[in-house]
């Protein structure tokens, strides 16, 4: 089962509505709220069927479920993979929960960020021909990182998000980072999928 926690823009907005119907209870304002949404998939996870949840968490939605799993952390069990991209979330939120402040840390979880994510302002011009011309900054040099290579992390990036594997989305565009990242995003699903059959077998 995969639990979608995305913010998006209006169009892919009313795309996933009406595509999610039967499962999303609207607020007055015609949202999801964070504490609603998680109700409900902790009420089917609470089931005697086990469950076993993704999620992929992008920008605000990030920090809304690492808050949410701080006040009630009834799904984190259930939890088996976390693809966070550009996320606000702050591991130093769950210094005083262990059990999450490592969860968020180890290859359950992981970090696509996008391009120019930590850049105010992008140093890339386009020539009369309509094609980008790049210096050789760092900005511009992270900016054509492909999806899936590691970036590099600093003490700035490690205090805030802790030892998470961190990964290039792909893209420049913050709102194109589930896109690019996609084929990563569901490899790690897949990955830490097979570990769970794995562990399954050798319970039985």
């Amino acid at each position: 089962k995969i639990f979608l926690c995305a913010e998006c823009d209006e169009e892919a907005a009313s795309s996933a509505q009406s595509a999610t119907k039967s499962a999303v209870q609207s607020t007055k304002e015609g949202a999801m709220s964070r504490q609603s949404s998680c109700t409900s998939i902790s009420t089917k996870s609470s089931s005697k069927q086990p469950h076993s949840i993704y999620i992929l968490a992008h920008s605000a939605s990030g920090g809304q479920l690492v808050r949410h799993l701080r006040e009630d952390p009834a799904l984190l069990p259930s939890i088996r993979a976390v693809a966070f991209t550009d996320s606000t979330h702050n591991v130093q939120w769950a210094k005083h929960d262990p059990s999450l402040k490592e969860f968020l840390q180890t290859k359950n979880c992981v970090y696509l960020r996008s391009n120019d994510v930590r850049s105010s302002q992008s140093c890339v011009r386009v020539s009369s021909r309509g094609k980008d011309i790049w210096c050789d900054c760092r900005t511009c040099a992270d900016s054509k990182k492909s999806a899936g290579t590691e970036a590099e992390t600093d003490p700035f990036w490690e205090h805030r998000f802790g030892r998470i594997k961190t990964l290039w989305a792909g893209t420049a565009d913050h709102a194109l980072s589930n896109w690019a990242g996609h084929d990563t995003i569901w490899d790690h699903f897949d990955e830490n999928a097979s570990d769970n059959k794995g562990n399954a077998s050798e319970g039985e």
